[in-house]
């Protein structure tokens, strides 16, 4: 595995796949986000409080300490793994110089008259905090390599021993081997729900806790079936039914390596068939469907943000995944029909879209594409309403205990003749099931219930194949005691399986209709007030540890974005410039959004988010209409399509912005996600602008244009950074007389204008959390 492990070195972005490292780097983030806006804080004088500069040299020191405790930590790690010694050593090497660093521009200087002086370098500790930040980051990762190694070695044993265990030819032998294999099963079992914890990602988590369960199940399937396969090895069905078994481990066991590798950060030796079978299904027909809704309501934003092939492409997609339900044997004819209907009207109604943008008739091109997206939701409604159908009819028509009595019943008597009939019909129940769990798979809105619909699928399969295995063995040797209780256990695991079916079609029925959890609106990361809902009983919601180190990380990149940001707008000669200002804005709101993140400033529930992150998104329009008047006065028509090929950027992700914010959250996980996701947009929108400026004022300085769109001074702006003020009275975010020519504030907007939306007067937290 020494070649394994080269890949993570030469990686420009570092994903982080587990919670752990997440939460890892809270401390080390709180610690960085404090130096961070100390140095972001304007000052009137180059010297301030002696109190207030040491206490920032102690947080320094404390990041230095803390990365020489964390980098020895590493450097032995590295010791004794020889696979991550020199790529850990030189990540080590890298966090020791950026700590150092910190620690040096943190140091306190004092002026020939013994006062302390603040040496304010922005710029250096934003760089030196991103180096921190990516090489520790880089360190957790490859030191999670030793998880990986010790869960793929203990899963090795488990192969070795297993493969030893279909070999014996002897009872004895087999009760010895087998007692190795259950204690390296229980081995396995810790590091793997370990590591289940430890995933971020929902649908991996699934699909680990699916072959958890696989292997936990089989291992009683193991002994009863090499029981009943040693006393009649010369059954053709005992040694198949067995077989079945062995397989079905062993695929569990290469699924739950191969998420193991995925989680790793790195890309290590997987086949090409493994890899498929881990990415096999990832995109039902909700999905897709999801897909197709989000291209087309982008068009509203441009209508060439999708092509006419990306558009088709994702119709078809959609159309493919409902196949299974125009294929099934056991749909109605008239069901069929409509969905072919609704595939009809997906076709037509897209080229209609197609020809109208082609035409360039914005105006009929809204209307047709709210007709499409009727449809769609018309068509998902259908696929629901069969697939809900198909379960009920399903439970109400068969009786797994009655069929499956009858089957031991035939088999046990010996009685070929009465035991095809029993066959027959079993296997047209096991048939009935693994379509239905097709069909909910397709309509299942989370991973989750995908998942978990796909698990159903392959067990009724593999189970069904084991129980008429089992059956024609004990039909060969009805006075098998072996034999019988093989048969006997796998009919106990299928009925128990029937019973997991129907919790898993309520779970998908109550999300279909809204039953749900209730919304609860999260006050992040801390409780406070709630503000956001009159009902009683409702709770204001801490994040855990993991949430908040999701939040925490993407926060502090999105503040340093915004210290980039307003270090590009100091650049300019006119304090009054309209884009400086509207940049200026943005980073002011943006800033806002972060202390968010970390429990602070006067953004106290999400909804104080949600709104601030609408405004966001208004001033990011404002600045594309200021941005594109600019351009008409650029001279070099090079110069003009570069900053055109950027601004193109800003109004379709403004839109996007805006689409997540109307995404309903319902239940603690929901508004989470809700949440992380408009930090990320709102992240990735400052990064566009912040480049935009930048290419902006270059060209501003080559062609030495002034006077474009300009303010006067005395115009009253709040959204930039408040100069510190020994007033406790908050400033609130207000709009300048042109602003509110901009668009009609009604009533009800001008209400939602609420004091949390604004900036602190102070911008350097305690230190007592530190």
């Amino acid at each position: 595995m020494t070649s394994t492990y080269k890949g993570l070195s030469s990686q420009k972005s570092l994903e982080i796949k587990t919670k752990s490292i997440e939460t890892t780097l809270v401390p080390l983030i709180t610690q960085i986000s404090t130096l961070v806006n100390f140095k972001e804080k304007p000052r009137s004088s180059l010297t301030t409080n002696e109190k207030t500069l040491n206490a920032i040299n102690r947080v320094g020191e404390a990041v230095h300490m803390a990365v020489e405790r964390f980098v020895s930590v590493g450097e032995s790690i590295g010791n004794e793994n020889p696979e991550i010694k020199s790529d850990l050593i030189d990540a080590c090497r890298e966090a020791r110089t950026s700590g150092e660093a910190i620690k040096r521009i943190t140091c306190v200087e004092y002026d020939n008259f013994g006062k302390p002086v603040c040496v304010t370098d922005r710029h250096s500790m934003v760089q030196a905090a991103r180096g921190l930040l990516s090489a520790v980051t880089r360190v957790l990762l490859l030191a999670d390599m030793v998880v990986v190694k010790q869960i793929i070695s203990t899963k090795k044993k488990v192969i070795s021993t297993l493969n030893r265990v279909e070999g014996v030819a002897s009872f004895s032998e087999f009760v010895k081997l087998f007692g190795v294999y259950g204690t390296q099963m229980v081995d396995l079992a810790h590091l793997t729900g370990d590591r289940q914890n430890d995933l971020k990602d929902e649908r991996r988590r699934s699909q680990l806790s699916a072959s958890r369960t696989i292997l936990e199940k089989s291992t009683m399937l193991i002994l009863t079936s090499s029981k009943a396969y040693l006393r009649h090895n010369e059954c053709l069905h005992a040694r198949k039914c067995r077989d079945l078994v062995y397989g079905q481990v062993r695929r569990a066991l290469d699924m739950v390596q191969l998420i193991v590798y995925d989680s790793g950060s790195t890309t290590l030796n997987t086949t090409p068939t493994l890899t498929l079978l881990l990415a096999k299904n990832e995109i039902n027909f909700v999905k897709s469907l999801r897909q197709f809704e989000y291209a087309v309501e982008m068009l509203n934003a441009s209508s060439t943000s999708t092509t006419k092939e990306q558009l088709e492409q994702l119709c078809n997609a959609t159309i493919d995944n409902s196949q299974d339900f125009t294929d099934s044997v056991y749909i109605s004819i008239e069901q069929r029909e409509k969905v072919l209907q609704y595939h009809k009207k997906l076709q037509d109604q897209l080229a209609e879209i197609i020809k109208l943008i082609s035409e360039k008739q914005n105006e009929t091109l809204v209307t047709a594409i709210q007709t499409i997206q009727q449809i769609a939701r018309e068509f998902r409604q259908q696929l629901e309403q069969m697939a809900m159908l198909r379960a009920s009819e399903f439970f109400r028509t068969h009786d797994e205990s009655v069929l499956l009595n009858e089957l031991k019943t035939c088999s046990s008597s010996g009685r070929n003749d009465l035991l095809q009939g029993s066959t027959d019909r079993f296997r047209e129940q096991s048939e009935i099931a693994i379509e239905l769990s097709k069909l909910l798979r397709h309509i299942s809105s989370c991973d989750q219930l995908q998942v978990s619909s796909e698990y159903h699928d392959m067990v009724f399969l593999n189970l069904s194949h084991m129980i008429m295995s089992s059956s024609q063995s004990l039909a060969a040797h009805p006075n098998s005691r072996v034999a019988k209780e093989n048969l006997d256990v796998l009919c106990r695991f299928w009925e128990q399986q029937i019973n997991d079916f129907s919790i898993l079609v309520k779970e998908i029925q109550d999300v279909i209709e809204g039953r749900g959890e209730k919304t609860v609106y999260l006050s992040l990361p801390r409780p406070g007030k709630h503000g956001t809902t009159s009902k009683a009983g409702f709770k204001p919601t801490k994040l855990d540890s993991d949430e908040q180190a999701k939040i925490a990380k993407v926060g502090l990149e999105m503040k340093l974005v915004t210290s980039e940001m307003d270090a590009e707008a100091e650049k300019w000669d006119e304090p009054q410039n309209e884009i400086a200002k509207r940049a200026k804005n943005m980073s002011s709101m943006a800033f806002s959004m972060y202390l968010f993140t970390r429990g602070e400033g006067t953004l106290r529930t999400t909804q104080d988010l949600f709104t601030q992150a609408y405004y966001f998104v208004e001033e990011g329009s404002r600045l594309t209409s200021i941005v594109q008047e600019f351009l008409n006065q650029v001279p070099n028509k090079t110069a003009r399509q570069e900053i055109l090929i950027q601004l193109e950027q800003v109004p379709l992700m403004c839109h996007q912005l805006k689409l997540k914010l109307k995404t309903p959250a319902s239940g603690k996980t929901s508004t989470f996600s809700k949440v992380d996701a408009v930090i990320c947009e709102t992240r990735d929108l400052m990064n566009i602008v912040s480049r935009l400026c930048t290419t902006v004022f270059a060209c501003q300085s080559k062609y030495n244009i002034i006077d474009y769109h300009t303010t006067p001074p005395a115009t009253n702006t709040t959204y930039s950074r408040p100069p510190p003020s020994s007033s406790k009275r908050p400033t609130l975010y207000r709009t300048t007389s042109t602003e509110q020519n901009d668009r009609f504030d009604t009533k009800s907007e001008r209400a939602i204008r609420s004091s949390s939306l604004q900036r602190p007067s102070s911008y350097l937290p305690a230190f007592d959390h530190i």
